[in-house]
């Protein structure tokens, strides 16, 4: 520690920390126009000049470091002149005339400026308005009627700007507005390692550009949206919303997009969401989340909301109260409960609903109605799961803790695609190689992003950190079996590391490479390995044999150690929650299949199940189908009884996360309509289910905080999840069991059908489509566009006569899809993907129950 002297007061701070940290930890506005927390300092803006004593002339504070006995002040006059001065520079290039006029704040937005009635631009009329650093900093800087170039000619702009890109949908670029801070640059290179934007042109054409420097859609910007929170203007700016997002409040919340639940914060105005930015409560995602979290939110209008309760009358689904559509749905379901008995009825629960929702539903079921029928569609796939990791540790509750993945050693990676599955996971990763120099293995047949970290980073990258760690050699080995072999792979990679853990032909694989791979684990030491095992939601048999062989490679390289290695990263937001919530069928179990009557909340079988037209006719053959939900989604279409639920971001409660950390979810948007939260719905639904079965029923509570209490008292590992304790995002679910062993597994692997000039069905998730926005079968579901294609090897489309872009029928032998073929290297020959999500999911159509494997034939149109 170090003491320092900070305008005449002396605090104690970390010796040889960045002195513009500190001073703005301290609460003392500093001007650091170009500078990044955490990155080297850029130095370009020169506006955080300060006084030092002793040192000669003034000093930038982005580059000086803390050192005891400094003394250092930061509001003298010559440092306000100083800076001034250099902001002037900055003006010069930005349409100022607002930021240095005294009567700005006097302005309308519809009042014509008479003093320089050629500037278009003005601060009254940018969508950054009152939330731009640049305006602040000349607010606090005091530039009103500072105009050094006065009685000159001067025109808008000294060269004449590149147009503004406005036809994103999710970010807009107007360079126009830019002061060459390149704060951007260094984000999206040094935080999200990613490239796509970077410095064009040289000296006074200087300039910042996406890609080549054509559209931003040409580039390969993911839209996570760093480069927004880091820019100080208007020049990046978010689409939805622009004209409104100067937010009335800001509300923390836990994104549902997938299982690391990153915590965001929501900008509110009149009850709607408007902005996302990160929020840094889990530590984790910290200040970072992807183009889902940021932007999903403005997936659904509220004009494609479910706002009022519906009930079928003459086989049409029509508008009624909220009160007949419980007097409906209750007088139903006891219905079916007195004909045919409780374990007729069943319980459907998201994988993304809450803890708090789910602990109900489960109480009501087996509590009221005396059923053991609860289940979820993301149920198979996580049962699989949990079955080879208990078999492996003794539990499924692992305590790999995610925050340690960017520190490994060693990373392996058994993913379809963890970029688009598990962005901010995926980030994590290649922050693991590029800043801790990490060896990574990626066992799949399909590209992703995190493959491109294995090769050597290319020499001159933009804006190289020198704490970045270049290796000279590869950094590790992607091992691309043939389609279907990504399992024997993983078997064959774990027998090298230790025999007892059995043997596969690893089709496509050289042993020179298994023998790397192996070689890289070994080398781990005493550092941290991290196996990551991301399971597709497409095949239960899949995913079971796929956890216990990531379980393998980690017993054999950790032994007794290794459930602190394995990080498993379930398919939906809350798979882990639900399950300890009692969401699991219970041993007697009669199956969907049996039921008369189903209550289904938040989930959407039609959707998310395999064997959808099973699902289907299963569904139509219920007495009573309830569903709530706050979509008309395909199984809303088909319910009895609809209640129109909240938006997941106009609730209150909690999630659990891929490695069990619990994100607390607060209302951040007011209902439409006549929208009921789900946990008053299930209540009232309970009260008047019980009047009618003659029986009592105690609620474990009427709202979410309530419900909470009961689950810390109930459920292991929660004790310390109720609200008034509850650190989002930091407190973890680990129930007092821990792994007892570490066992070995033989593991048989499923058949991969011949293909016989047929092609390999994959499928998963993928980062563009919007979840809501797929359940109802919108053409914006994916408002890029990009994942709208069953992609295909360019040698299997050549060899069928089918072209890019064109429309191709494909076919399991029983149903047929018409979609268009997009040929792309990413897909290994020999297979085709068509994305999870994709038109409601309708690759579930192909696929099995069983999760076996499928091929299909493609033919052109």
């Amino acid at each position: 520690m170090a003491k320092l002297t900070l305008d005449g007061v002396e605090i104690e701070v970390q010796d040889g920390a960045p002195l513009v940290e500190v001073i703005k930890n301290q609460g003392t506005f500093i001007s650091n126009l170009c500078y990044i927390d955490g990155l080297p300092p850029y130095a370009g803006c020169r506006t955080c000049l300060v006084e030092i004593e002793g040192a000669r002339g003034l000093q930038l504070a982005c580059t000086s470091r803390v050192a005891d006995g400094m003394e250092v002040r930061t509001s003298t006059g010559q440092v306000l002149d100083a800076r001034q001065a250099v902001l002037s520079i900055i003006n010069a290039n930005h349409s100022d005339r607002c930021l240095t006029c005294h009567r700005r704040v006097h302005c309308q937005p519809g009042d014509i400026c008479l003093r320089d009635d050629t500037v278009t631009h003005r601060c009254l009329t940018c969508a950054k308005n009152y939330r731009c650093e640049l305006q602040t900093t000349n607010e606090m800087l005091q530039m009103a009627n500072y105009e050094p170039w006065l009685g000159e000619e001067r025109t808008y702009y000294e060269s004449e700007a590149p147009e503004a890109d406005r036809a994103n949908p999710f970010l807009e670029f107007d360079p126009q507005m830019c002061i060459i801070c390149t704060r951007c640059v260094r984000a999206c290179d040094e935080i999200r390692h990613t490239g796509a934007i970077t410095l064009a042109g040289r000296g006074g054409e200087t300039r910042i550009a996406f890609g080549a420097g054509g559209p931003i859609h040409d580039s390969n910007c993911d839209f996570c949206g760093a480069c927004i929170d880091v820019c100080p203007t208007a020049t990046l700016l978010e689409k939805p919303n622009k004209w409104i997002a100067k937010s009335e409040e800001w509300v923390s919340t836990t994104c549902t997009e997938c299982s690391l639940g990153c915590t965001l914060s929501m900008g509110v105005r009149n009850g709607k969401v408007v902005m996302v930015k990160p929020d840094r409560l889990n530590p984790v995602s910290n200040d970072q989340i992807c183009v889902r979290g940021r932007f999903h939110y403005d997936a659904i209008k509220i004009r494609d909301r479910l706002t009022r309760h519906l009930i079928r009358d003459g086989g049409t689904l029509g508008n009624t109260t909220y009160e007949v559509a419980i007097a409906a749905a209750s007088d139903r379901l006891a219905n079916v409960v007195k004909q045919h008995g409780p374990q007729s009825v069943g319980f459907l629960v998201a994988p993304w609903a809450t803890n708090e929702e789910a602990f109900l539903v489960q109480r009501i079921a087996r509590g009221l109605i005396g059923t053991e029928t609860v289940d979820s569609t993301a149920n198979p796939v996580a049962q699989a799961v949990s079955t080879a990791l208990t078999n492996a540790f003794g539990t499924d509750a692992l305590p790999a803790d995610l925050e340690k993945l960017a520190t490994a050693k060693t990373m392996v990676v058994l993913a379809d695609d963890l970029e688009s599955s598990h962005n901010v996971v995926a980030l994590r990763v290649k922050d693991a190689v590029v800043y801790n120099g990490a060896r990574l293995i990626v066992i799949s047949s399909r590209y992703g992003e995190v493959c491109d970290f294995i090769a050597p980073p290319p020499a001159g990258s933009i804006m190289p950190s020198p704490q970045k760690v270049h290796s000279a050699a590869p950094t590790g080995v992607w091992l691309r079996p043939a389609p279907g072999g990504e399992l024997a792979t993983a078997v064959a990679l774990a027998g090298l590391l230790d025999s007892n853990a059995g043997t596969a032909d690893a089709a496509g694989i050289e042993m020179a490479q298994l023998e790397e791979a192996a070689a890289i684990i070994k080398g781990t030491g005493e550092g941290h390995l991290a196996v990551v095992f991301a399971p597709s939601a497409g095949s239960s048999l899949l995913a079971g044999a796929g956890a216990a062989a990531a379980a393998n490679i980690a017993i054999a390289a950790k032994g007794a150690a290794a459930s602190e290695s394995l990080y498993v990263m379930p398919t939906e937001a809350n798979v882990n929650g639900i399950r300890d919530m009692g969401i699991v069928p219970g041993a007697g179990a009669a199956g969907l299949r049996n039921l008369k009557g189903l209550v289904v909340v938040g989930d959407n079988p039609m959707m998310q199940s395999q064997d959808r037209d099973a699902v289907e006719a299963m569904l139509k053959d219920l007495d009573t189908l309830v569903v709530i939900d706050s979509l008309r989604t395909d199984t809303a279409k088909l319910a009895d009884v609809v209640f129109a639920d909240l938006t997941g971001y106009g609730k209150d409660g909690t999630t659990t996360g891929a490695d069990r950390r619990i994100g607390r979810m607060t209302r951040a948007e007011a209902a439409t309509g006549d929208q009921r939260d789900a946990i008053v719905v299930l209540n009232d639904l309970a009260t008047s289910l019980a009047t009618n079965l003659g029986k009592s029923f105690l609620t474990p509570g009427i709202d979410a905080e309530s419900i909470m209490i009961e689950i810390a008292g109930m459920v292991s590992g929660y004790e310390a999840a109720t609200y008034d304790q509850l650190e989002s995002g930091r407190t973890r679910a680990l129930p007092g069991t821990t792994a007892s062993k570490a066992d070995l597994q033989a593991i048989a692997l499923p058949e991969v059908p011949s293909t016989n000039g047929r092609l390999l069905l994959t499928t998963s998730r993928t980062l563009y489509t919007s979840r809501d926005g797929s359940a109802i079968h919108s053409e914006e579901a994916d408002k890029l566009h990009r994942e709208e294609f069953l992609e295909m090897n360019p040698s299997d489309a050549a060899a069928l006569g089918i072209g890019q872009n064109r429309p191709v029928v494909l076919t399991n032998g029983s149903h047929e899809l018409l979609v268009s073929a997009a040929l792309t290297d990413a897909v290994a020959a020999g297979s085709v993907y068509l994305p999870l999500y994709y038109d409601g999911g309708v690759v579930n159509r192909l696929l099995p129950a069983d999760g076996s494997a499928v091929t299909v034939a493609v033919r052109p149109a």
